[in-house]
C-alpha cells in the first residue's frame, strides 16, 4: 500500500514521522500565533479587548466541536482500515460521503452562529462579543470542510496536507487580522476585536483552498490506482459508510463537547460569580482577559504534543485491521511514554517560569499565579489527549466520553466553590482546570490498561520521569534566581534557565534510561540515534 500511495503523491509516514511533521507545523503555527497575539494584546486590544476576543471564541469552540470533533477521527480510522486491506475505492467513497456531511454541518453551524450572535453574547454576559461572533461564523464552515480533507489524508498516513494547511491558516490570520484590528480599533474596542477575528475567518478560507487544490491534484493521480489489491475485498455501500461514520464520530463528538461545553459554562459561571462579587462588566472582561492569557500559554504544549494523538489513531487502527495486536499495544505504550517525556518538562517549565513568561509576553506579570497552577495541568491534558486517541483507535469511543464528563463535573464544582470566594475569585479557575484533567487522566490510564492489557512499569512511567523532572525543575529555579540576583535582566535569567533545563533534562532521561529502544526506532533516523547512544553506553 505504501509503495502505491507514494507513486500517486500520497506518501505515507510512520507513526512518529507523521507526529514529527504535525508537531513541526504546530510549533510554527504557535510562533506565528504569538507574533499575532502578543502585539494584538499589548498594543491594540489590551485587557478588555482580549477578554472580549477570547469570550467570542468560547461560543465558537462549542459549535466547532459539535460540527467537527468526531468526524476527522472517524474518517481517519475508516480510511486507514480500508487502505490497510488495499480497498482504495472504499477509502475514496468514505471521503466523498464525509465531505457532504461536513458541508451540511459546517453550513448549519455557521448560520446558527451568525444569526444567533446577539443571543449568544447575552448568554455569556459580554454584549460586546456580538459583532465578533458574526464575523467568526463563516470560519465554522471552512474548518468543517477542512476537517474532512484532513481526516482523509491522515487516514492515508500523510500528515503533510494537514501541516501545510495549518501554516497557511495561521499566516492568513496574522497578515489580515492585525491589519483589520489596527484599522477598526478607532471605531471602538468591539470593532477592533471583530477586525482581529476577521483575520481568523480569512485564514481558514485560505487553508481550505489549499486542501481543495491539493485534493484535486491527488485525486487525478488516484484514478489510475488499482481499485483493489485483492479482488475478494468488498466495498461498503454509502448507507453503511454513513452509519459507521456517525457511530464512530458521535461519542467522540459528545466527549469533546463535554469539555467545550464545560468551558462555555466556565465562562458564564466566572462572569456571573465575579459580577456577584461586585465587579462591573468591563472589569469582568479584564479579569477574564488575564485568565485568557494563562490559557493561551497553557495551550501551547498540548497543541504541539497533540501531533502524537493525531498520528496514533491511524497507526493503531491499521495494526488492528491487519491482525498485528502486539504492534498496536506497543504503539500505544510508546505514545504514552513519549507524551510523558515531552509534556512533563513543559508543565514544570511553565509553572516555574510563569512570572518571567508573563512579563516577557504581555509586559505585565500580574496574575502570573494563574499560569503557575495551570502550567502543571499541561502534564495531565496531554496524557488525556493521547489516552483518548488510544481508546478511540481500539473502538472504545464511549469511554473517553464518560471520563471527560466526570472531569467536567469536577471542574464546575471547583469553580462554584472557589471563584465565588472574594479572596480567591479568578485564581480559583486554574485549580479547577488542573483537578479536572487530573481526574480524566487517571480514569483514561486505567481504561487503557483494561482494554489493551498494557502494563505500566512503575519505574519507567513514574519514578524515572518524575526524578528527571524534579532535578530539572530545581536546576531551573536555582539558575533563574542566581542570574537574577547577579543583577542580570530577567530575560537573560529566563533564557539561561531554559537552556539549563534542556541540558539537565536531556542528560537525566539518558542517565536514568527513560527512553526505550522501541521508542527511538519510531523516530526519524531513530536507528542512527540509537546506535550513537549505544556506543556512548547511554542505552543498552
Amino acid at each position: 500500500m505504501a509503495r502505491n500511495l507514494k507513486e500517486n503523491g500520497m506518501g505515507t509516514q510512520t507513526f512518529l514521522w507523521g507526529a514529527a511533521i504535525v508537531a513541526f507545523s504546530h510549533i510554527l503555527v504557535k510562533v506565528i500565533g504569538a507574533v499575532f497575539k502578543i502585539p494584538l494584546d499589548r498594543f491594540i486590544l489590551h485587557d478588555e479587548g482580549i477578554g472580549i476576543y477570547n469570550a467570542s471564541y468560547t461560543i465558537y469552540n462549542w459549535l466547532f466541536v459539535l460540527s467537527t470533533a468526531g468526524l476527522p477521527v472517524a474518517i481517519s480510522k475508516m480510511v486507514s482500515a480500508a487502505c490497510a486491506t488495499g480497498n482504495y475505492k472504499e477509502a475514496n467513497r468514505i471521503f466523498r460521503i464525509a465531505k457532504v456531511l461536513m458541508f451540511c454541518l459546517g453550513l448549519g453551524g455557521a448560520l446558527l452562529l451568525f444569526f444567533g450572535a446577539g443571543l449568544f453574547s447575552e448568554l455569556i454576559h459580554v454584549s460586546s462579543t456580538k459583532y465578533s461572533i458574526m464575523v467568526l461564523a463563516p470560519s465554522l464552515f471552512f474548518t468543517a470542510m477542512m476537517s474532512a480533507y484532513r481526516g482523509y489524508t491522515q487516514g492515508m498516513n500523510n500528515m503533510i496536507p494537514t501541516a501545510a494547511s495549518e501554516i497557511v491558516e495561521a499566516l492568513g490570520k496574522l497578515c489580515v487580522g492585525l491589519g483589520l484590528a489596527s484599522y477598526c480599533i478607532g471605531m471602538g474596542v468591539e470593532y477592533g476585536v471583530a477586525g482581529a477575528i476577521g483575520g481568523v475567518t480569512i485564514g481558514t478560507a485560505c487553508g481550505f483552498v489549499l486542501l481543495w487544490i491539493y485534493n484535486r491534484v491527488i485525486q487525478r493521480r488516484l484514478k489510475r490506482q488499482p481499485v483493489l489489491s485483492n479482488g475478494r475485498v468488498q466495498t461498503k455501500g454509502a448507507r453503511a459508510i454513513l452509519k459507521q461514520l456517525i457511530v464512530i464520530a458521535f461519542p467522540v463528538t459528545l466527549g469533546a463537547s463535554v469539555f467545550t461545553l464545560s468551558s462555555l459554562i466556565d465562562t458564564v459561571m466566572i462572569n456571573n460569580q465575579l459580577a456577584a462579587l461586585g465587579y462591573k462588566e468591563m472589569e469582568c472582561a479584564s479579569l477574564f482577559g488575564y485568565l485568557s492569557r494563562a490559557v493561551t500559554m497553557f495551550n501551547v504544549p498540548p497543541t504541539v504534543i497533540a501531533a502524537i494523538s493525531i498520528s496514533v489513531v491511524p497507526a493503531i487502527s491499521a495494526a488492528i485491521s491487519t491482525g498485528q495486536r502486539h504492534r498496536a499495544v506497543e504503539t500505544a505504550k510508546s505514545a504514552l511514554r513519549i507524551t510523558i517525556l515531552f509534556s512533563f518538562p513543559c508543565a514544570v517549565g511553565l509553572s516555574v517560569l510563569a512570572e518571567p513568561i508573563f512579563q516577557f509576553v504581555y509586559g505585565d506579570a500580574a496574575h502570573s499565579f494563574l499560569l503557575n497552577v495551570m502550567g502543571l495541568a499541561v502534564a495531565c491534558v496531554t496524557l488525556v489527549q493521547t489516552g483518548n486517541a488510544v481508546l478511540q483507535a481500539y473502538g472504545k469511543v464511549w469511554t473517553p466520553v464518560i471520563n471527560m464528563a466526570v472531569g467536567g463535573v469536577v471542574k464546575v464544582a471547583v469553580n462554584l466553590l472557589l471563584v465565588s470566594q472574594p479572596a480567591i475569585n479568578i485564581n480559583g479557575a486554574p485549580i479547577g482546570t488542573f483537578l479536572c484533567y487530573f481526574t480524566v487522566m487517571v480514569l483514561n490510564l486505567l481504561a487503557i490498561k483494561k482494554v489493551t492489557g498494557v502494563t505500566y512499569e512503575f519505574s519507567d512511567f513514574v519514578i524515572k520521569p518524575l526524578f528527571s523532572i524534579l532535578v530539572m525543575g530545581a536546576a531551573t529555579m536555582i539558575t533563574y534566581d542566581f542570574v537574577l540576583r547577579a543583577g542580570m535582566h530577567y530575560l537573560f535569567a529566563m533564557g539561561a534557565a531554559i537552556c539549563v533545563a534542556v541540558i539537565v533534562y536531556g542528560a537525566m532521561i539518558l542517565l536514568v534510561r527513560c527512553i526505550k529502544k522501541e521508542d527511538l526506532l519510531l523516530v526519524p533516523r531513530g536507528e542512527k540515534i540509537y546506535g550513537a547512544l549505544k556506543r556512548l553506553h547511554l542505552m543498552k
